[in-house]
This record gives C-alpha cells, sequence and structure tokens, in this order.
C-alpha cells in the first residue's frame, strides 16, 4: 500500500477566526488540540434535511476516525452529495450539567474540496437565542486528502441547555460531494470525586472482585491532571536514571519498575523528583506473563507457566488466574506504592486471547472475565492503600464488553493503533481495536496511543489521527529503548 505523505504543521495553526457577525467566535489556532480529560460524544441521530448522503451510510461511521491521506472505503466514512445540509444530535452523559461545562469542541475528519473550491460549514444551535451559531468550515482542510480539526465551542453552556447540543453541517453550493470520518463532540467538565473503591478488602486482604457493574458503567472517576504528552521508555535509561525523562517537556512517563528490569528497583527519592517536574508516572510490570530475567522466576511455580510468548522465548505466558499468581503481582503493585508512582502500566493483557482457548479448562469467553477479575483486583488492592492510584492496562480493548472493566480502570494503553514498524495497521483487527478504544475514551477514561514509525509521513499521520480520535499519542521504537522526542509533535 503506498503511504501518502502528511505535510507536517508547524503549530498545527491553520484555523482561521470567524467574525462574530457570523454568529461565532475567534477560532481556536491550535487546529490539533484535543481538550485534556475530555469525554467524547458521538451523534446518535443523523437527519438530512437537504441533499443526501451515500447510499447504506449510517452516523456509525461518524463516531470514530479511521482514514488518513486518501482512503477511500466506503463503509468507513458518510459522503454528503452536494447542495447538501444534515444535522447530528449529541447528548450530555447524565452526570455532566451543561452549566458545569469547561468547554467543548468539535473533533472532525474532512476530506474533499479545498475552501477555495467549495466551503463546507459547521454550525451549532444555540438554544439561548434560537440561532445557528458557525463554529468553523473547511479551511483546514487539503484538498481531497483526509485532514483533522478540533473546532471549538465557545460558551458551551449555551448549546446543551436542554442536555443535547444539535450540529449542522451543509454548504449551498454545487460543486462537488464531501466526506466525513469523523464528526464528535468532547466536552471538558470539572470532576472532584478521586474515587472510593466499595471493595477494596483489607490491607492484608485484597478481596475478591465483586460485580462492578454493567460493561458500559464507566464506575467511579480518578482524575487525571491534563496528559496531553506521554514518554514510554523501558530500558537503556542514561546512566540507569531518569534524569533524561524528567529534564523532558512530557507531563506523564511509563517506566519500569526497576531500571534494569530485574533487582534494581527505582526508589521513592527518584519517583519524586520527576513528580516534582510535573510528570505523572506509570510502572510499567506484567500481569499475564513472566520473563526469566525477572526476580520473581524462581517463585513461578512450573506449572503456572504455559509456554514462551511468541517471539520472545525468554518469557513464559502464565496461568493469570491461579491464586498462586496473585502473590507475584501483588509483590509488583507493593513496589509501585512503595516507590510513589502515580500508577501501574499492565502489560501482558493479550495473554487471555493467545493462550489456548481451554487453557483453564472453559472458553475464551471464561479466559477474558478471568483477565477482568485479575485487573479489578489490582484496582482494588492499590486504591485501599492510595485511592488516586491509577490503573492502566495494556490493549485488549475489548474487554470493555465484560462486567466489571471499566469501573476497575483509569486509563488504556493502546500499541499499533495505526502504525507497525512503518507498516500501516490496515487488518480487521486494527479497525476493531480503534472502535473499541474510542468506546472506552467515551466513557472518560485516558486512552494513550503508542505507535511504532521512523519515517516522518507516518509518525504525522500517527499523531493526526490520534488526537483527532481524542487519544493522547506517542510514536517510538518497538524495542522502547529511548526517549524519542518528534519535532513538531511532542513537546520540545
Amino acid at each position: 500500500m503506498q503511504v501518502v505523505k502528511w505535510l507536517m504543521w508547524t503549530g498545527l495553526a491553520l484555523l482561521v477566526a470567524c467574525s462574530d457577525s457570523e454568529g461565532g467566535g475567534a477560532f481556536d489556532d491550535e487546529r490539533g488540540a484535543i481538550l485534556p480529560d475530555a469525554r467524547t460524544l458521538t451523534c446518535t441521530t443523523l437527519q438530512v434535511e437537504r441533499g443526501s448522503i451515500g447510499s447504506g451510510q449510517s452516523q456509525q461511521a461518524l463516531h470514530t476516525q479511521t482514514l488518513s491521506g486518501t482512503q477511500d472505503r466506503w463503509a468507513e466514512y458518510v459522503e454528503f452529495a452536494a447542495n447538501s445540509a444534515v444535522t447530528c444530535a449529541y447528548s450530555l452523559p447524565s452526570d455532566v450539567s451543561s452549566g458545569a461545562l469547561l468547554a467543548a469542541e468539535v473533533g472532525v475528519n474532512y476530506r474533499g474540496p479545498a475552501k477555495s473550491q467549495m466551503r463546507w460549514v459547521f454550525e451549532a444551535w444555540d438554544t439561548t437565542t434560537n440561532t445557528w451559531v458557525i463554529v468553523g468550515d473547511n479551511v483546514f482542510a487539503q484538498s481531497w486528502k483526509w485532514t483533522s480539526a478540533s473546532l471549538p465551542l465557545a460558551n458551551p453552556a449555551r448549546f446543551f441547555s436542554n442536555g443535547t447540543l444539535k450540529l449542522r453541517y451543509h454548504t449551498a453550493s454545487s460543486a462537488d460531494a464531501s466526506q466525513l470520518d469523523l464528526l464528535v463532540v468532547r466536552v471538558q467538565a470539572p470532576n472532584t470525586d478521586a474515587g472510593t473503591p466499595t471493595d477494596a478488602g483489607s490491607p492484608t486482604d485484597a478481596g475478591s472482585p465483586t460485580d462492578a457493574g454493567t460493561p458500559t458503567d464507566a464506575g467511579t472517576q480518578v482524575p487525571w491532571e491534563g496528559v496531553s504528552s506521554f514518554t514510554y521508555q523501558l530500558t537503556n535509561y542514561k546512566d540507569g536514571k531518569l534524569d533524561e525523562i524528567a529534564a523532558s517537556k512530557f507531563n506523564l512517563a511509563i517506566v519500569e519498575l526497576s531500571r534494569d528490569g530485574s533487582t534494581g528497583y527505582f526508589t521513592a527519592a527518584e519517583i519524586s523528583a520527576l513528580k516534582a517536574r510535573g510528570k505523572q508516572v506509570l510502572a510499567y510490570f506484567e500481569i499475564g506473563a513472566i520473563e526469566e530475567y525477572r526476580p520473581e522466576w524462581s517463585q513461578v511455580p512450573a506449572d503456572l507457566k504455559l509456554g514462551p510468548v511468541d517471539g520472545w522465548p525468554d518469557e513464559q505466558y502464565v496461568k493469570y488466574w491461579d491464586e498462586r499468581w496473585w502473590p507475584i503481582v501483588q509483590g509488583r503493585i507493593d513496589q509501585a506504592l512503595a516507590a510513589g508512582f502515580t500508577g501501574c502500566y499492565l502489560d501482558m493483557v493479550v495473554t487471555y486471547e493467545e493462550i489456548a482457548a481451554n487453557a483453564a479448562g472453559t472458553n475464551r469467553a471464561d479466559l477474558a472475565k478471568k483477565m477482568v477479575a485479575l485487573i479489578a483486583r489490582v484496582s482494588q488492592y492499590a486504591k485501599a492503600r492510595n485511592p488516586a492510584f491509577k490503573v492502566v492496562p495494556q490493549n485488549s480493548p475489548e474487554l470493555i464488553d465484560n462486567t466489571g472493566y471499566l469501573p476497575a480502570i483509569d486509563g488504556l494503553g493502546m500499541e499499533d493503533m495505526y502504525w507497525s514498524d512503518d507498516t500501516a495497521c490496515s487488518a480487521d483487527w486494527c479497525a476493531e481495536n480503534r472502535a473499541n478504544a474510542a468506546r472506552v475514551r467515551a466513557a472518560g477514561k485516558l486512552v494513550l496511543s503508542t505507535d511504532y514509525a521512523i519515517q516522518p509521513a507516518n509518525v504525522a499521520d500517527a499523531y493526526t489521527r490520534s488526537r483527532a480520535a481524542g487519544f493522547v499519542p506517542y510514536v517510538s521504537v518497538r524495542d522502547l529503548n529511548q526517549m524519542t522526542v518528534n519535532a513538531g509533535w511532542d513537546p520540545q
């Protein structure tokens, strides 16, 4: 597949001002900006007021961004005929009032004519004046290349006074059609509830996870303090220290529990120094496998090991549901808590789908439930000791369909969302992962996307698409043995 080169945006500033005489305030001059801690609202009803949309297309295609460059997959976008006007409705979550909104924006991914050829307009219905207000137009877009943008909604309460916002997308021109791959609304509201685990067990007993609600119940939120960038490095720390990360401008870092992957654990003083530089720090460790060089290797009974992880001969899958595995996980949580990490970053969640389906004597669905139970147990145990402690699993976003998963997590990490070693992630599972990650994001959770690429066009594509979807992106090398700072995309 030919990769279409994307222009690197310097400053991401291409949005123009729209005068009050047209009904809107000035546009935000950061096209790629994503509101921190935002909740994503998707179009619930799409109504065609004039013209038409593509046959067989629906608002579902507007919920997540999957296309870039000149990609043309009919089912993944909505095409709007010339001289068309459509409206989409977006409902506030029941726990958010319009008066509490701090900010809001419209996230779009557009392909069609440039504004100089044909103008397409985004408007929002002001319920206080009963008028349409211009939010933006296609001034940001390249001609017939997918281009994403974030359009601010000034004074958002006026659009949500009845709990529902209505957007209109339209043109009066008959020059050409246009396409949207994304049309969402992101809202930011204060969240002062740090979360109170309801079944966290005692200090000496982590307890067993109980029914934590329905799969769509996001649980009690543990707020993040504005994460807009992150770095992810697991080995090769210079001089065995975290000084390079501390000196960086990233506001979140994912690092190993230990500087050498074994017994050289990072100290409370070292983690405190990172936090003093304005960074949150997540401790990386595995919960579904174990490597031979880990100090706990000899403590894991042979019958708990299920064979080598594909591509990693010194790493073995484990029976993560076995009670004898819990002390290993518990010890790692204790180490992270003692060192003062902000939270934990849990890898090898994918074990549940990579081992034999009958590995537990049951089936794949049961293996998924057992993984969710382990993640919930991690969350309960850690939050009993520090209610603000964050729990962030990596990959397997489809677990959102399991009861108890969303209440147990504070965020989600995803690999290979768009690029795998400079190869576009275009298989069916890639689209499924992006869609499920978007559902986690829509539930109010932070989503971190890590892609592996070094070619500038691919790096730009990953950052652009991730931000448009409401995720926080990072692009590095698969070995994660360096702190990568991508010029023009990462803070410097």
